[in-house]
C-alpha cells in the first residue's frame, strides 16, 4: 500500500517545485490559490490503490485544476513520482515530458489521457 497523501504533502511537493525553479519565484513558495482543492486531491489519491492510477490522478489534477499559484505543473510531476512509489519511474525525456503536462494542464487535458500516457510512460525501476 502506497503511503498516504495529505495536503501537508503536497505542499511540500510544492515547496521543492519552486525552490528547485528560478530565484524570481521564491516569493511564491507556500501560495495556495485553492486550499479546498488541495484537500479534495489528497481525499481521492488514498481512496486509489493502483500506483499508476493514482500517479495519473494526482498528475491530472494538479496540472490541470492549479491548486497553487505558480509551479502546478512541476508539482503535478513531482508529485505522480511520489505516488509511484519506489520501484517505478516516469520514462520520458524533459521535453516529452514538459509537453504531456502542458497538455494534460490544457482544456485538451482529461484524466483518461492522462492515464493512458502515463501506462504507456511508467516503467519498472
Amino acid at each position: 500500500m502506497a503511503s498516504k497523501i495529505t495536503v501537508n504533502m503536497i505542499k511540500e511537493i510544492h515547496r521543492a517545485a519552486i525552490i528547485s525553479g528560478s530565484r524570481d519565484e521564491m516569493s511564491l513558495i507556500d501560495l495556495v490559490r485553492d486550499e479546498g482543492t488541495l484537500f479534495y486531491i489528497a481525499d481521492k489519491a488514498n481512496k486509489i490503490d493502483d500506483e499508476i492510477e493514482r500517479a495519473s490522478f494526482m498528475l491530472f489534477s494538479i496540472a490541470y485544476l492549479h491548486p497553487f499559484v505558480e509551479g502546478n505543473k512541476r508539482t503535478a510531476v513531482l508529485a505522480a513520482e511520489i505516488a509511484l512509489g519506489p520501484d517505478l519511474f516516469i520514462d520520458a525525456d524533459a521535453e516529452e515530458l514538459n509537453a504531456a503536462v502542458r497538455r494534460i494542464g490544457s482544456h485538451l487535458g482529461t484524466i483518461e489521457h492522462t492515464k493512458e500516457w502515463m501506462k504507456t510512460h511508467v516503467r519498472k525501476k
